[in-house]
């Protein structure tokens, strides 16, 4: 066993084991030997555009390179020993570290979010924890964090003008998917439609058959309004609203789904009345994206949380499903267009939610585990979008 844990011992553990048989010559070749590699590592982080921080168990700072220390604004000679949750509160809230006072990190964190200070930037942070090497413990080995933000404010413009010019392409990958849902509604008509042709004289019989070919033509004008939504983006028509009720009635947009995959759909409700500015069917259209994807990622039998509450800053709902979950490798890239896992999925829905909250001032995060589950985390703004951009525009 000893012979394999030597075997098993990185280059620099094996020259740090032999500290006490090297003379002072040597140890201080050593020494600038590690202190050259150290500058050239610093100096390959720095000039990269991407911030990288790294945190300690407790969320002190123990690395930052010039653009990490730029986007949170920290002065070169400031950046040592700093909690994130002082240096960054934004980030901190983003990461769940103003939640937790443990080493208890998640993961795997992907957020895309709007930083304030130093000065207004959108972010893209993906965050994965640091385990230590030494430790076989599974719930003790989480050493720090290691986060990475890339300032993604002008690729935001530029991915706006791309979604226009492949519109057309985006249509016909819609219409696809929009087709395919229309086959079981309309194939139900049919077989209901055959059933009052041959049951005229049954009244009773016919009013029932009726009954669910209207329930279907209105099941098909919902897909039909939504797929209009999608591919015709519009300025949120803001209005006070009860975030709970938009989701009740998302789900019931759902429910055959619902049912037929034999899972059920519970909420949990922090406060009762959990009120936003925002256009109802804009986040219905988020909502409607986001339990499918769960529902896709789910067996039959299991269940969907919704959870919604108040935080200083936002009005939150967060969707937690015990699914498939997320590769490490792909959760970065679920805000792309047309990136998707599914095989009959087209790469979009992620897309639109990430689009539509944006526009209402909001964010959307995604928290998950491959094989354990996936939680989205929407946060909707307390105050109106449009007081906020009116205080933005003074001086």
């Amino acid at each position: 066993m000893e012979v394999g844990n030597k075997l098993n011992r990185s280059p620099l553990d094996r020259v740090l084991g032999r500290l006490d048989d090297l003379d002072e010559v040597n140890l201080g070749i050593l020494v600038q030997r590690l202190a050259r590699e150290r500058k050239l590592l610093e100096t390959v982080f720095d000039v990269i555009r991407d911030g990288v921080l790294v945190l300690d168990d407790e969320g002190f700072l123990t690395y930052s390179n010039q653009q990490g220390r730029t986007l949170i604004g920290l002065r070169d000679n400031n950046s040592e020993k700093i909690n994130i949750r002082k240096a960054s509160p934004e980030i901190a809230r983003a990461l769940g570290l103003d939640r937790k006072q443990d080493s208890s990190y998640p993961e795997v964190v992907m957020r895309e979010m709007q930083i304030t200070y130093p000065e207004t930037r959108q972010l893209r942070i993906y965050a994965v924890p640091i385990e230590r090497s030494d430790q076989k413990d599974e719930a003790s080995n989480k050493a720090g964090l290691a986060v990475v933000m890339t300032d993604v404010t002008e690729e935001l413009d530029d991915l706006n003008a791309k979604i226009e010019s492949e519109k057309v392409s985006s249509i016909m990958d819609l219409a696809a998917g929009v087709a395919h849902e229309l086959g079981n509604p309309l194939n139900s008509i049919n077989i209901h439609l055959q059933l009052l042709q041959r049951n005229l004289e049954a009244n009773e019989k016919s009013q029932k058959s009726l009954y669910s070919c209207i329930k279907e033509v209105k099941r098909l004008d919902g897909i039909i309004a939504h797929f209009l939504k999608a591919i015709r983006p519009t300025d949120p028509d803001l209005k006070k609203i009860n975030l709970l009720q938009i989701i009740e009635e998302t789900v019931r947009l759902r429910e055959k789904e619902i049912h037929a995959k034999k899972t059920s759909v519970s909420m949990e409700a922090g406060v009762r009345e959990p009120m936003i500015h925002a256009d109802a069917e804009q986040i219905k259209q988020v909502f409607f994206n986001v339990i499918g994807n769960a529902l896709d990622a789910i067996g039959e039998n299991s269940d969907i949380r919704i959870i919604t509450g108040i935080d200083d800053n936002y009005v939150f709902a967060k969707i937690v499903d015990q699914g498939s979950g997320i590769k490490k490798e792909d959760i970065s890239r679920v805000f792309e267009p047309y990136f998707t896992t599914k095989k009959s999925g087209h790469g979009i829905g992620m897309m639109i939610v990430h689009r539509i909250m944006r526009d209402h001032g909001g964010e959307v995060g995604i928290d998950s585990k491959e094989g354990s589950g996936t939680i989205v985390t929407l946060n909707f703004p307390r105050k109106s979008i449009q007081r906020t951009l009116l205080e933005s525009s003074n001086p």
